[in-house]
């Protein structure tokens, strides 16, 4: 079942002993927590974005590419990540699908 990552305790220890893996502005941290769920978040910086209107565009775009391009196919069950986004630009659907994809290959 794939769902949102949202207990605090999980994201602490997915920051503290997860892996980090880097793609032109996007991140993605990823631990296997072997609980035969995948879940998942998304994090848009307010110093780059103050506006809520534009991190919420951005982490709307975010979450679709997930769920619609294959992305989680990549993942063992059992497996969280939280994917940074730190690109200055708004990029589109397109461009983010790309830099997933990238992603997808280095994991």
């Amino acid at each position: 079942m794939i769902s949102s990552l949202k207990s605090r305790e999980k994201i602490e220890v997915l920051f503290e002993k997860g892996t980090l893996i880097k793609e032109d502005g996007v991140f993605l941290k990823i631990y296997n927590f072997k609980d035969n769920e995948i879940k998942f978040g998304v994090a848009v910086s307010k110093k780059l974005f103050p506006s809520a209107v534009k991190r919420n565009l951005i982490k709307r775009r975010v979450r679709e590419q997930v769920r619609s391009s294959g992305f989680l196919k990549n993942f063992l069950k059992g497996s969280s990540f939280f994917i940074i986004y730190g690109s200055e630009n708004i990029l589109s659907s397109k461009e983010i699908k790309k830099k997933l994809l990238a992603l997808a290959l280095k994991i």
